[in-house]
Formats: structure tokens, sequence, C-alpha cells
């Protein structure tokens, strides 16, 4: 944000020099994850006067993973976040946000982060998006989902074709092995000097390489985005068409921020699996090109 002294805390930066000197006296804004402001070196900014002194707010962003996430397996530090109440009192505001609210979420929000002792205020703006059309869809090919996707790309790709002809999409899937036989598999469906566009995205992925694949992909210089849940968050392309989510959820909550997260001109979702209900027929194989077919072949025999 420009005009704002913003840093961020975690275990990339906490090594940097007069990290904490600077966060306790001159900083106006803080970002870390609920791991990093429970741990015991952020403890002492906690008990330190000068920088309660300065602390107007705390801010939970996504604060629907404090249902979705946090668990006695996986990031339990988000159910742990009402001990923060210890340090601040409750003369500093806690603002909790989120798209993805469902009843019992909000339940559990309210007691994790101590609400109920003070005025509490809520504001809610609703859960239509009008820039987003919703479609589920059957798999032709459960066994081998991916050949759901060819009419994604269009019929006329050739060698003279430019990058700007193949659409911005992101394709979500359950594991980074996935990712990885999506990218090869729609790599061998286009012409050579565009498949660098079609890319990976992966907690495995270091810090530097995640911001350079969002940073190219937001440059357009990469129009594919197979990725597991580590993509989403933060992601702000406003020209993103197509979102495809492989297999449904047991909940929609951590689905929908995928959708949202990019403020996006046409934002189509697709659900792809095997029993959804069937919508409109997006992924319509009549009509295929000579490339498209012979893709579908090789990824067959592939599996033979």
């Amino acid at each position: 944000m420009k005009g704002i002294d913003a840093l961020i805390i975690n275990e990339d930066t906490t090594k940097t020099a007069d990290l904490w000197k600077h966060t306790r006296t001159s900083v106006a804004m803080v970002y870390m994850s609920p791991e990093m402001a429970l741990s015991p070196s952020f403890q002492k900014l906690w008990k330190d006067s000068r920088f309660r002194t300065r602390l107007t707010a705390i801010v939970v962003d996504k604060a629907h993973c404090i249902a979705e996430w946090g668990g006695e397996d996986f990031q339990p530090a988000y159910r742990l976040l009402e001990t923060l109440r210890s340090y601040t009192g409750h003369e500093v505001p806690v603002v909790a946000c989120t798209a993805t609210c469902t009843t019992k979420t909000f339940d559990l929000i309210w007691t994790t982060l101590g609400y109920g002792h003070h005025p509490f205020w809520g504001l809610d703006v609703g859960s239509d998006r009008p820039n987003l059309l919703y479609i589920t869809h059957i798999l032709e090919n459960p066994k081998s989902p991916l050949l759901d996707i060819l009419n994604l790309l269009p019929n006329d790709l050739a060698a003279d074709s430019p990058l700007d002809a193949i659409p911005r999409c992101i394709f979500y899937f359950d594991s980074e092995d996935a990712c990885q036989k999506a990218v090869q598999f729609i790599r061998k469906c286009l012409p050579e000097h565009l498949r660098k566009s079609v890319q990976a995205f992966s907690s495995n992925m270091s810090e530097l390489a995640k911001e350079q694949c969002w940073e190219l992909f937001s440059k357009g210089e990469f129009h594919i985005i197979c990725a597991t849940d580590a993509a989403g968050m933060g992601c702000n392309v406003s020209d993103v068409k197509y979102i495809v989510t492989f297999g449904l959820t047991k909940s929609l909550m951590p689905d929908r921020p995928r959708w949202e997260a990019g403020g996006f001109v046409v934002g189509t979702l697709c659900v792809a699996h095997e029993t959804a209900c069937p919508g409109f027929d997006l992924f319509d194989f009549r009509g295929e090109c000579e490339r498209k077919k012979l893709c579908k072949a090789n990824f067959e025999e592939d599996q033979e």
C-alpha cells in the first residue's frame, strides 16, 4: 500500500536486521500468520508496553480458516487466537474478515476470537458476485478428467498463434503430483512456442518461485496455472476467464476464496466431478481440432 509503512514477519524475515525494533517503534502495519503471532519471538512484543500502546487493531483475514483449518491435525494455532486477548485486553478491537461464513462458522469465530465482552458490529455485504458464473459438469472421462478441459483451448492454435489466444485459467487439483501431470498433458496439446505459458503452483515451491510465478501470471507471460490450495490467496488478476476445480469438496468454503480472489472481469467456475449435476456444456468435445484428438489419443495410450 502506498504511503503505509508495512512489513511481513515470517520464517524468512525474522532474522532481518532491526526488524523487531522497527516493528516495536515505527511500523504501521504488520502481516503474519497465527503461528507467528503466538510464537515466543512475538510474545516479547506483546509484553512490550511501547508496542502495545501503538497497537490500534488486530485484523484476522480469511477468518473462515478458523473453522476450515484450525483442527488438531492442521494449523491448530487458528483456534488459539483468543490467547492474544490476554496481551491486548478488550480495548484493542479485533476485526474478522471473511467472504464465506456460515452460521456455524460465525459461532466458532465468535468464540475463538473472544467476542461478546464489548459491543459488536457486524457488516454483511451479501454473497452475490455478478461477475462469476457457477457451473457444474459431469465428467465425460472420470478416470482421466484432464480430457474434459481440452475444449477450453481454442481449436485453431498453430505455430503462429499469439499467446493471447490461450484463455487465462487456473486449474485446481488435490495434489502436487496431479498438478505436474496436468502441466505435462496441457503442454503436449499446445504448439511448442506456447508450452511455457502453462505452469504449476504448489506448496513445494520456494517462496521466491511462488512470487515469480504469480508475477509472470499477472503480467500475462503465463496463461494457465495448475495449482493446489497453495494458490489463490493474495491473487489479484483481473482477467482470469476460467477456474476449474477437479472433484467436489465436502465444503465450498475452501473453494469460494479461489473464485473471488482475483476480482475477475469474466469469472467462470467449473466444478468437475463424475457425479455433478449437469450444467452448461462448456466441455463439449464436438468440433474438436485434430491437435486435441491427438492429445486425447496420446493421453489414453499413456494410461494403458
